[in-house]
């Protein structure tokens, strides 16, 4: 195929006779009938194919399970001896594992990597790992067999190889109907004995998961995505892994779809990040067995606003994980969980597609059918579109060269770049890699150093926070220096590739300077609409920067600045970031990742940072002012959402960093003094603040502000409501309603439910200490009041009669208790002096006699 306009060509290197076995392999891949049409559309292949990095091919025969390698011929001596592996029928092959081991020492023959050696692991359903070496002159050996499960009815799902360890998905039968799933890993040791480490357990209770290595990570995908490769023929290999039926969206496993996670090995964390908004939240494990649920808490509030993943083709690259969602657009995700939008094709991506896609510097290439389109990644523009003659099988990355490789029925074809325009210098790139990757750990640490002899801060300052905050400007300029000095020196030409890792870095960054200077420019020449629409937005994504990073002495005060100076624009953009919302019924939500409420109940800043502040209040208060300014209704709901997130980060155990100082004391502390009536009074609010506290201080100086204010209906329903929650406080509540009975006759008509309200062990005795002591005293001479304002016993009968009767009732059931305990028959109670003296007058004497005679 001649170049194409953008310096793209298609060339046939070699024949299928370049392999071992080839008239075997031309059979094998030739695709037979489909199982309902004879169409070539319908055509499905015999085997499923795997590309391997050495040139080496690996074909699947699932009905026979057997496995078998095809040797590309080395140019001196034969091809060494092919792998022919069948397994019983009860024992499914699940992954084969290419055991390459990044970093110097790759080269010793005795490690698995080498340049004369390489190691695969086969992995089957039941855990079953049979490790296999490969030597020029000998061919495929078996070195050990293991069990990678520690249970005997455990099932593997999926597995990956990070470079270091084997990790795996463990489906475990559990008491119940459905089973348990859980994230193991081993650690492989170097050497020919390939020494296994203990089960390590990573996560558990998760659901069925998909594992995929790229570069030093794992990438934790939904089980229904596709299995990544490099072939059309990539069906799934038989397994117990749950159907890729569609989830209804009103399931609770329905945002379950909607993220991936990411396992560092190096720095023993797990990243949630999702296509639609990047990194959620990052934990570290700490050689600990991880809940799901407690990752899955952090991230509860943002999952519903989430688009679900509908992908339909993976491919892993050193870079990060390519992506094909159904719509058509092509992602990459790095490792640090960072997604980048690449490309967006111009048709959607049918479900039973064979798309295959492979990312090699710059040239992202992908074939959907028997259409090769090469598009550049950098600027997503297509480059070159062709339709090929025979059906693509595979596609062969080569990092060395910057080459892709298509692998066809009739051979291999090149995917190359014209020479007029490439930049790619082989003897270069090969050493490359490494002094880059040194150098930009150099440039790195070095502005590490420089911004923390500047900081303020305790905090160390690292690579990663560097990383992750927008606010440093020393990268930008050592950006430049790699630019124009490292690679200007060693190609001659400016490349792009060579600086991908700190051109992802600092695009972010890049890209808000730019609509930064764009804003200023709007700002001094635009009308007074465009002005306040320029103003609103710079507010918003100063408030959402501010809030998604670490607060210190100089973001507090310039966050308290921004509030201050444009109050109306921060309440619009706090709205729209915490999602404020109030419905037609009045229920009040909020959405908000776990880790933005943590800066929003922050306490503010450490002691030692606290001084000299300027009178900056921490988020919190900020928030509550805009509130009470703008939404006070919404204030008290807001105080009680809160108070339910602050629930949930203490019974997970996040509460060392959140003081014990009630939210709702915050609160009233942003609220101005109360003004004499008028509607500047905030007394409706801080009743409303106090009650929604339900605690007992605020709830009792609540009913007594509503006493106060004359509010009698009122202050009964909130004595009724909250006299339910303990004794000490229906006594207290009761208490504070006898007083006001006793001076006025304003709570007549709730009398009958006041009375309800008297505690169980309150007597007689209590009633008439608290209404005596609270009687106001009288001038008057006479017996009777004039004005009908005083207290009387028939007011007060109905609450004396019932504790009276409460007394009498405990009273004979203590009798009762009494004649429980005595015995059967009772002793004879001994004679009365009294019953002597009124008997008859007659009988007096012999009565005295029989005494004389006793």
């Amino acid at each position: 195929m001649p170049p194409g306009p953008g310096g793209m060509r298609l060339r046939r290197l070699s024949g299928l006779s370049r392999y071992s076995r080839h008239q075997q392999l031309r059979e094998l891949l030739r695709p037979g009938p489909g199982p309902s049409c004879r169409e070539e559309s319908q055509a499905q292949p015999r085997a499923r194919l795997r590309c391997c990095s050495r040139r080496r091919l690996f074909l699947h025969l699932s009905r026979d399970n057997r496995l078998l390698s095809f040797e590309p011929s080395p140019a001196r001596g034969p091809a060494p001896s092919p792998l022919d592996r069948s397994f019983p029928g009860a024992e499914q092959l699940l992954e084969v594992l290419e055991l390459e081991r990044p970093g110097p020492g790759s080269g010793d023959p005795e490690r698995p990597g080498s340049s004369s050696s390489s190691s695969a692991a086969l992995i089957t359903q039941h855990g079953r790992a049979e490790f296999w070496s490969c030597r020029e002159a000998e061919g495929w050996q078996l070195l050990q067999a293991a069990d990678l499960c520690s249970g005997p009815r455990a099932r593997l799902l999926s597995a990956a190889w990070d470079g270091h360890s084997i990790s795996w998905c463990e489906e475990r039968p559990g008491p119940s109907a459905p089973p348990l799933h859980c994230i193991c890993s081993r650690s492989l040791g170097p050497g020919p004995g390939l020494t296994l480490g203990p089960v390590r357990t990573l996560m558990h209770n998760n659901p069925a998961y998909r594992l995929i290595a790229a570069g030093e990570v794992i990438y934790l995908l939904p089980s229904n995505c596709p299995i990544p490769g490099n072939s059309p023929s990539n069906n799934p290999i038989p397994s117990n892994t749950p159907s890729n039926c569609p989830t209804p969206s009103n399931s609770p496993m329905h945002n379950l779809l909607k993220f991936i996670l990411i396992w560092s090995p190096q720095e023993d964390t797990l990243t949630v990040t999702s296509l639609a908004r990047g990194p959620l939240s990052i934990r570290r494990l700490l050689h600990e067995d991880y809940d799901f649920t407690r990752l899955v808490a952090d991230v509860a509030g943002i999952l519903p606003s989430l688009p679900s993943l509908e992908i339909r083709a993976v491919c892993p690259c050193p870079t990060g994980l390519l992506l094909a969602e159904a719509n058509g657009e092509v992602s990459l995700i790095q490792n640090d969980g960072t997604a980048r939008l690449l490309c967006h094709l111009s048709q959607s991506l049918p479900a039973e597609g064979s798309m295959l896609m492979e990312l090699c510097g710059t040239t992202l290439a992908f074939t959907l059918g028997r259409t090769l389109q090469l598009v550049d990644s950098e600027t997503g523009r297509l480059v070159e579109e062709a339709t090929l003659e025979v059906q693509p099988l595979g596609l062969i990355p080569y990092w060395e060269t910057g080459e892709i490789q298509l692998l066809a029925e009739d051979g291999i074809y090149s995917l190359g770049i014209h020479p007029s325009n490439s930049n790619i210098k082989s003897a270069f790139c090969s050493s490359s890699s490494q002094g880059q990757e040194m150098l930009e750990q150099l440039v790195l640490e070095e502005a590490c150093k420089y911004y923390q002899k500047r900081s303020l801060s305790r905090s160390r300052l690292t690579v990663q926070k560097l990383k992750s905050e927008a606010k440093f400007q020393a990268p930008l300029t050592l950006c430049s220096i790699l630019q124009n000095e490292f690679y200007l020196r060693k190609t001659g030409h400016y490349n792009q590739q060579t600086y991908i890792k700190l051109h992802s870095i600092m695009a972010g960054e890049l890209q808000s300077y730019v609509n930064l200077e764009e804003a200023k420019s709007c700002l001094v020449n635009g009308s007074e609409i465009e002005v306040a629409a320029y103003i609103e937005e710079i507010t918003e994504q100063e408030i959402q920067r501010l809030l998604r990073c670490q607060l210190d002495r100089e973001g507090l005060v310039y966050l308290n600045s921004i509030f201050n100076t444009f109050p109306r624009e921060a309440w619009k953009a706090v709205k729209r970031t915490l999602h404020l919302h109030q419905n037609s019924e009045g229920s009040f939500s909020a959405r908000a990742t776990a880790d933005l409420w943590r800066v929003i109940l922050s306490p503010g800043l450490p002691p030692d940072q606290s001084v000299n502040t300027n009178g900056a209040v921490p988020v919190f208060e900020l928030i509550c002012r805009l509130l009470y300014q703008f939404q006070p209704k919404w204030l008290p709901m807001f105080i009680e959402l809160t108070q339910q997130h602050l629930a949930t980060f203490r019974n997970y155990g996040g509460n060392e960093s959140l003081e014990n100082v009630p939210l709702y004391k915050r609160a009233l502390s942003v609220i101005p003094p109360a003004c004499d009536g008028g509607a500047g009074d905030p007394t409706e609010t801080i009743i409303e603040l106090l009650l929604c506290s339900k605690r007992p201080n605020a709830v009792i100086q609540a009913v007594r502000l509503l006493i106060e204010r004359g509010m009698w209906q009122r202050a009964v329903e909130a004595t009724n409501r909250f006299s339910q929650q303990g004794p000490l406080l229906k006594k207290e509540l009761f208490a504070a309603m006898l007083v006001q009975i006793s001076q006025h006759r304003a709570l007549d008509p709730y009398l009958e439910e006041i009375w309800e309200l008297c505690p169980e062990d309150t007597t007689a005795t209590d009633v008439l200490d608290i209404i005596l002591g609270s009687v106001p005293s009288s001038c008057e001479s006479g017996p009777y009041s004039s004005d009908g304002n005083q207290l009387t016993i028939g007011l007060l009968r109905p609450l004396l009669t019932k504790v009276l009767t409460r007394g009498e009732d405990q009273q004979w059931i203590g009798m009762a208790e009494g004649l429980k305990t005595m015995v059967f028959p009772p002793p004879t109670p001994p004679r009365q002096k009294k019953a002597v003296d009124q008997s008859n007058p007659l009988s007096v004497e012999p009565s005295m006699e029989a005494s004389k005679t006793l």
